[in-house]
């Protein structure tokens, strides 16, 4: 009886958030042929098809499960996320892998990475993808024996994924080989040309540092994402008046344009 009234009381929290998700497609940079949720309530969800968000809804008493893949009854159910009521902290858009939802004091906005990088949910923001190595926007519902889908590993040379009921799939290749794309399959290391560079960080996230006060006056009104006075991967994101400092990814910088952090060589465009 506990977890059903804790399982309602979540569902009721989900359909009392808004999400200000501006211009942001949740479809985009998603394979055909996948749901993804909708944040806000548990029981709508959208069909991604060429990159068009179709909205669909449970019927009622079911909601919707994003790894599943359809709706299912409320004891079965993980719901997306919800924004905490004090605080700053994100999480992940369900099976989109560029995508988040930034909480803060309770109000989710939706959030988009630029130009390949990757939400990572353990640092709260956009990062490189071969920290994050998610493939989840790339796995279809629907299997196909005569056309499976074998992705690369953005970690690992020797790493990558087959989608098997719209579900990647973790396989490895045979110590001393790598995974070769244009084979689909694990190859000698001179026929792969694979490189992955990666380096120890040390990232505190959004949700575990005391969050820290923009230093300028916000507007009354809405959420906007400002650059910072003397920072270029910096920025502050300002709601309803109150604002807070936040950091890009080491290696990015924020791009006012876009409103998010992104590698210097594309900000501006």
């Amino acid at each position: 009886m506990m977890n059903r009234l804790t399982l309602l009381a979540l569902v009721a929290l989900i359909g009392s958030c808004s999400a200000a998700d501006g211009d942001i497609n949740v479809c985009s940079n998603v394979v055909s042929n996948l749901f993804v949720p909708q944040v806000g309530n548990c029981s709508k969800y959208y069909l991604c098809m060429n990159e068009v968000a179709v909205p669909r809804e449970c019927p009622e008493d079911y909601f919707f499960d994003a790894r599943d893949q359809e709706c299912v009854p409320l004891m079965e159910v993980t719901c997306i996320g919800s924004c905490k009521n004090r605080g700053l902290s994100s999480f992940c858009y369900d099976r989109t892998c560029t995508k988040y939802v930034l909480c803060f004091d309770g109000t989710p906005v939706i959030r988009q990475c630029s130009d390949g990088l990757q939400y990572n949910a353990l640092t709260d923001r956009c990062d490189y993808p071969q920290y994050v190595d998610c493939v989840d926007n790339l796995c279809s519902r629907n299997n196909n024996p005569d056309d499976i889908v074998y992705i690369a590993s953005k970690a690992r040379c020797d790493k990558y994924y087959i989608c098997m009921d719209g579900l990647p799939q973790v396989q490895n290749c045979t110590s001393g080989l790598q995974y070769n794309p244009s084979t689909q399959s694990c190859d000698f290391p001179s026929k792969v040309n694979c490189t992955v560079e990666s380096l120890q960080r040390n990232i505190l996230p959004f949700a575990r540092a005391p969050p820290r006060s923009a230093d300028i006056e916000c507007p009354s009104e809405g959420a906007h994402f400002i650059a910072h006075q003397k920072r270029q991967d910096a920025y502050y994101y300002c709601l309803n008046g109150r604002g807070v400092t936040l950091d890009c990814t080491p290696g990015l910088v924020f791009d006012a344009k876009r409103g998010e952090c992104r590698e210097p060589t594309f900000v501006g465009f």
